[in-house]
């Protein structure tokens, strides 16, 4: 079984690497589609049910923070 993960943060680049981390040191890992915002996250969170989420603190819409709560 798969782990799902989501990764939420406004800064893409960062995003990516972490992505790319994550898929090099985690086998069998499913990376969900980005999130740019908060607002993205919380839908994702809700439609996907990720098991994991990595989120930024400070992102547009819904800080990491709000979107956790």
């Amino acid at each position: 079984m798969s782990v799902r993960v989501l990764i939420a943060d406004d800064e893409a680049n960062l995003a990516e690497h972490l992505r790319d981390r994550l898929t090099a040191l985690w086998p069998g890992i499913e990376i969900l589609p980005l999130a740019a915002n908060g607002i993205e996250a919380l839908r994702a969170i809700n439609e996907e049910e990720p098991d994991v989420a990595f989120l930024d603190i400070r992102m547009p819409g819904l800080t990491g923070l709000e979107v956790a709560a």
